[in-house]
């Protein structure tokens, strides 16, 4: 089974929304990738901006439910935007010589302006259970949220080492802008699969940085 994380434009400030679970909610999955967190998610973020929240988990043996709790980050969309144009020059320079995020980043603050909600946030439930605890996977993150907000990791000296932990770039991806990406004879699979990497795909809205589709 897939393990998905969702990039998620809602209109309550809440981590996991759900649309079953919180009645009234208005909630947009705007983009998805698999076993991994996109990069240019986390840029979103900081570490003042993660949460937690209880949840339900399968019903273990008994019939009993047992409570698990998840983190997740959660901020404004203005306010994600604007650390967004903060955070993306500290990612490139954790990938030197790839290329620039700037048509990156434009894209995606596009994506989100046109979601018309208040509040984004990331639902890595599935990332999170590869690792041993919650509290592992809320380190983490809050980890590579430092780094990308501009702190310096003690000890570390190449800072993709802990990126990949939650999104393992090719080693030969280029950051390509995305006409270049999709019109040179020059692009190469590990291109394509660093933008995804990157951004993530389609979940319930067309995205500007994927191909449009022939009629």
């Amino acid at each position: 089974m897939a393990r998905l994380a969702f990039l998620l434009a809602c209109d309550q400030e809440t981590i996991y929304p759900s649309p079953e679970a919180d009645e009234g909610i208005t909630l947009k999955a705007l983009a998805v990738d698999e076993e991994n967190i996109p990069l240019l998610w986390l840029c979103l973020f900081g570490t003042e901006q993660l949460y937690q929240a209880e949840m339900v988990a399968t019903e273990v043996e008994g019939g009993e439910e047992e409570m698990t709790q998840l983190t997740a980050p959660l901020a404004k969309v203005t306010d994600a935007i604007a650390r967004l144009e903060r955070t993306v020059p500290r990612l490139e320079a954790a990938y030197p010589g790839r290329g620039s995020l700037s048509n990156h980043k434009d894209l995606l603050i596009q994506v989100l302006r046109a979601s018309g909600l208040e509040y984004v946030t990331i639902d890595a439930a599935d990332i999170s259970e590869v690792f041993e605890s919650d509290e592992d996977f809320a380190d983490l993150l809050a980890v590579c949220l430092d780094y990308l907000n501009g702190a310096d990791l003690e000890g570390l000296d190449d800072p993709s080492e802990i990126l990949s932990t939650l999104c393992d770039l090719p080693e030969d991806g280029r950051f390509l802008s995305i006409p270049e990406l999709h019109t040179s004879p020059d692009t190469t699979e590990s291109d394509l699969i660093t933008l995804c990497r990157l951004l993530g795909t389609e979940a319930e809205v067309p995205l500007p940085w994927e191909p449009a589709e022939e009629a």
